[in-house]
């Protein structure tokens, strides 16, 4: 890949960074009570997770992320606890909050990749190639965002790796 293009991805993560913190932020407020929290978002329409519709569940225990999981909003979901239903929520500010927890554990690290990978549109694909090229990241982080990004049925997607392949 040239530098050109690689400067103006790493340019176009920090703009979507900028819009998921500061425009998103107000529509979504992150999860903060401990127990299991729900949101819907658009998700994609192939892979391990099919359908129009995706639901995020997060779980909270002692104030911090402890589980992520994506399904499919058709898909029977049973807790011992109530589950708080946060509503419909924005794929970017869904994107935005699951990215900040790759950052902020790696124990929820792969959940959060799974479900990013799960989210339609361009959001998804530029956070995990934002992750796979920031060398200054974990080795397995970036292996996961590979990893994710190799399932997704995105034509985005495939050019990026074929290039990618294509470049040795």
């Amino acid at each position: 890949m040239r530098l050109v293009d690689r400067i103006a991805r790493m340019l176009a993560f920090a703009l979507l960074l900028v819009a998921w913190t500061d425009g998103d932020a107000a529509e979504f407020t992150a999860p903060a009570d401990d127990g299991w929290h729900v949101w819907q978002v658009q998700g994609t329409a192939g892979g391990d997770i099919d359908g129009d519709q995706l639901s995020i569940y997060v779980r909270i225990d002692a104030g911090r992320v402890t589980r992520i999981r994506a399904r499919t909003s058709n898909c029977p979901v049973t807790t011992r606890t109530a589950v708080n239903d946060m509503g419909a929520v924005s794929n970017s500010a869904s994107v935005g909050w699951l990215l900040r927890q790759v950052d902020a554990d790696s124990q929820v690290a792969d959940g959060a990749l799974a479900a990013i990978s799960a989210h339609a549109g361009d959001d998804a694909f530029v956070a995990l190639t934002a992750l796979l090229e920031d060398r200054d990241r974990r080795q397995k982080t970036r292996e996961q965002a590979l990893f994710w990004l190799a399932q997704s049925e995105s034509e985005q997607a495939f050019d990026y790796l074929d290039a990618l392949l294509s470049s040795n």
